[in-house]
């Protein structure tokens, strides 16, 4: 149990900065949705990375992976390999699409499903799908926020208290500064996560154990199936493994508060080394997942709720300073997610729902829809907080179970749009719909076919593939400037490149 006086010196700290940093952001930011929502797409390389990695990791990193690894082994370090696929999708697809939303005023993924296919529909039903998906998601950020102010106050500060105090926290700060708001936050956050897991790890580490050699000594003594695969509960075995890998990377590059990042970046170049950089720092972040549930297996073997190791830990080992900044940390990785994601559903429903229905009305004007974004705002919130408290019990299956497949039945549409040009409305559409009834039913058991060991997503996203290509072949093609539209800048780039080669 921490101190009262560092739980609230925390919590007043952590209150102030982003009240600060929401002030800021409002002073630097003009009321048009390009500013407001991708912050003037000036993000450059290191802001990239560490909005990147804090949009990534954050409750998702100190409770959900640390109790993966704690309660499944080491099996959970598939993931590092989902995000250095991630990567190669960043640094090809994404400055394909970055080129696209610079050039025609993109702020998201569904407007881009729009503009592609010349169907508001398209694009109106990819974004119900990850509206829908990402709900859940804020939810499990407050419901990490509410797990780590219990555990640290010894059950002081009730769970829907400290849930309630990052929602309205976040969605203040959010309201006044936007994107820059949230990237400052990011920037912040990030670099307190990795001086907080690096030097608590290695702190945790020697108090518990002594050496990290002496602690896989006790780990493998203990339960030597934590240090294989899959892991004390068969959990990893190569078909999950493999399903996790594969629905994580592909649908981190469509789901759309990362989908902002590649289209908020100042240059190809940024991108690209936000690519880069990613793999690295999940690495990173993972080795300290790692030896901390491994400490915690030893210090603390019969948790029945294996979310709540890291917080124990820090509780117990970390010196009055870091933990101090543990704190604080853990309560802004939990917002710098919950923010990303709470402006990116505002946005999506401002801009794809709220402005046709002013359109019609010959009603216009960015800064009217910059402003009801910002009203949108506490109201998903609101939803998110009723998954909080009534929703699943584990970060983790949110996520793995709910958040990551859904988004992932839109990958058919996006990349088959950047690179088919025979992609059509109807394949697109048919694609996402399938691949939702179809994921919904086998996650469910509705439909009880054997999948030996797969996650639903892969099954679900193979039907879906088929369809968009079977229905593309066979219905009507997109208008033919439309698909000139999304192809001609990058055939100027290659008959450049043409040149270039040629003249050498």
């Amino acid at each position: 149990m921490v101190s009262n006086t560092i739980l609230w010196t925390a919590l007043i700290s952590f209150t102030a900065v982003m009240v600060l940093v929401g002030w800021l952001g409002m002073r630097k930011t003009r009321s048009t949705m390009d500013d407001y929502v991708l912050g003037g797409r000036l993000l450059g390389p290191i802001a990239g990375f560490f909005t990147v990695t804090a949009t990534l990791f954050s409750a998702f990193s100190y409770f959900g992976v640390t109790g993966w690894f704690y309660s499944d082994g080491i099996g959970a370090w598939h993931q590092v390999s989902g995000t250095v696929i991630l990567g190669f999708f960043i640094y090809f697809a994404g400055t394909r699409i970055w080129t696209l939303g610079r050039r025609y005023g993109f702020i998201n993924v569904s407007d881009y499903l729009t503009d592609r296919y010349a169907s508001r529909l398209t694009g109106m039903l990819g974004g119900l799908v990850m509206i829908g998906a990402l709900v859940p998601y804020i939810g499990a950020q407050f419901r990490g926020a509410g797990i780590t102010l219990n555990a640290m106050s010894g059950d002081q500060i009730p769970f829907w208290i400290g849930a309630l105090f990052l929602a309205v926290v976040v969605v203040a700060y959010v309201m006044a500064g936007g994107f820059r708001s949230v990237v400052w936050t990011d920037v912040i956050q990030g670099v307190i996560m990795y001086v907080v897991l690096i030097a608590g790890m290695f702190i945790i580490v020697r108090s518990t154990a002594g050496s990290f050699g002496s602690l896989m000594t006790q780990v493998e003594a203990q339960d030597p199936t934590l240090l294989s695969t899959p892991g004390p509960n068969g959990t990893f075995a190569f078909p999950y493994v493999l399903s996790i890998i594969l629905i994580f990377s592909m649908a981190d590059f469509v789901i759309p508060q990362l989908h902002q990042r590649w289209l908020a970046a100042k240059s190809h170049n940024s991108l690209k080394k936000i690519a880069i950089f990613l793999a690295v720092g999940t690495m990173i972040v993972y080795i300290c997942n790692f030896y901390i549930a491994m400490a915690g297996r030893v210090h603390f073997p019969d948790l029945e709720n294996a979310e709540q190791v890291y917080p124990l830990l820090i509780a117990e080992f970390l010196p009055a300073g870091l933990l101090l900044l543990a704190v604080i940390g853990i309560l802004a990785a939990t917002a710098t997610t919950a923010n990303s994601t709470i402006l990116t559903i505002g946005s999506m429903v401002a801009n794809d729902y709220w402005q046709p229905l002013r359109a019609r009305r010959g009603k216009t004007g960015e800064a009217n829809l910059a402003t009801i974004t910002r009203l949108m705002l506490p109201a998903v919130v609101i939803a998110s907080l009723a998954v909080t408290f009534w929703g699943p019990p584990q970060i983790v299956g949110l996520i793995v179970d709910i958040t990551w497949p859904a988004a992932l039945m839109v990958f058919p549409a996006v990349m088959g749009g950047l690179y088919w040009r025979r992609a059509t409305v109807a394949g697109a559409m048919s694609s996402i719909l399938v691949g939702i009834v179809l994921l919904l039913l086998l996650s469910s058991g509705a439909l009880p076919i054997p999948l030996g060991g797969w996650a639903p997503g892969i099954p679900s996203v193979i039907v879906a593939t088929v369809t968009f290509v079977v229905v593309s072949l066979l219905t009507k093609p997109v208008p033919a400037a439309t698909v000139q539209r999304h192809f001609a800048p990058f055939e100027r780039l290659e008959m450049r490149r043409r040149r270039v080669t040629s003249s050498a």
